[in-house]
């Protein structure tokens, strides 16, 4: 369960950036995630956004799986979350925070689709045949439930991105003489495929990972008060158990 409550500010584009830490503790550890953490929440294409969030009640879990999945790709000897474990903290997380077993199901096959493309089956849970066989299973799922009006999202997204520019350059002339020829104009979006703009890998001392039942965590949760701790007594608290990152 989350012990702290969200706390960003905005940076640029898609970076966020945590103004507290934010504390859940999972079965066995307790993930921190200090102050100055950057984020860009859940990576969820638009067409799916009329049923999947990218923000909202999803922001918690999103700013976890974040932290795990960057952890996650690190050398196998250095990591301390595998790829299958951070996947699964985000659906348990998405449990906590309220979201249907429909809704969190789609997401996990999603950021799991993501890892599998990418290699990361993760050496904890079932095999790599079932694996396989779970997000095929979701994807099934998937495609019974919101294929159809997701189809009709993204023919609309279509629809709305070519009106967009048509206004645009219709309302350009305007906008140079009454704003001069130097004024820049908020032209519409253009379809890429744009990378995260959060480093890879976040920095070692801006994630703790702790055993639940260590003295470090415990204190940790004992001087959590109104679901906020500030980042300078975190950094006490390891420090007096000379707490070292990898």
């Amino acid at each position: 369960m989350f012990d702290t409550e969200l706390s960003v500010r905005h940076i640029e584009g898609k970076r966020w950036q945590l103004t507290s830490p934010l504390v859940w503790s999972g079965k066995r550890q307790l993930f921190v995630a200090h102050s100055d953490f950057e984020t860009d929440f859940a990576s969820i294409p638009k067409a799916l956004r009329w049923l999947l969030d990218n923000a909202g009640a999803n922001s918690e879990a999103a700013v976890l799986h974040d932290a795990a999945w960057r952890e996650s790709v690190r050398p196998t000897d250095t990591r301390r979350i595998d790829p299958a474990d951070a996947d699964g903290m985000f659906r348990r997380a998405l449990r906590e925070t309220g979201s249907t077993a429909l809704t969190r199901g789609l997401m996990w096959g999603g950021v799991r689709a993501a890892s599998i493309v990418r290699g990361r089956y993760g050496t904890s849970g079932p095999g790599r045949w079932v694996k396989l066989a779970q997000l095929g299973g979701v994807g099934l799922l998937g495609i019974l439930t919101i294929l159809a009006p997701t189809l009709v999202t993204l023919a609309g997204l279509v629809f709305y991105w070519a009106a967009n520019w048509i206004v645009a350059i219709v309302w350009r002339p305007f906008e140079k003489r009454t704003f001069g020829p130097d004024f820049r104009p908020n032209w519409p979006w253009w379809p890429r495929y744009s990378r995260a703009q959060t480093t890879d890998s976040p920095r070692p001392d801006l994630l703790e990972v702790l055993e639940i039942d260590s003295e470090p965590a415990k204190a940790i949760r004992d001087l959590i008060k109104n679901h906020q701790i500030a980042d300078t007594v975190l950094r006490q608290i390891l420090a007096r158990y000379a707490i070292v990152q990898q």
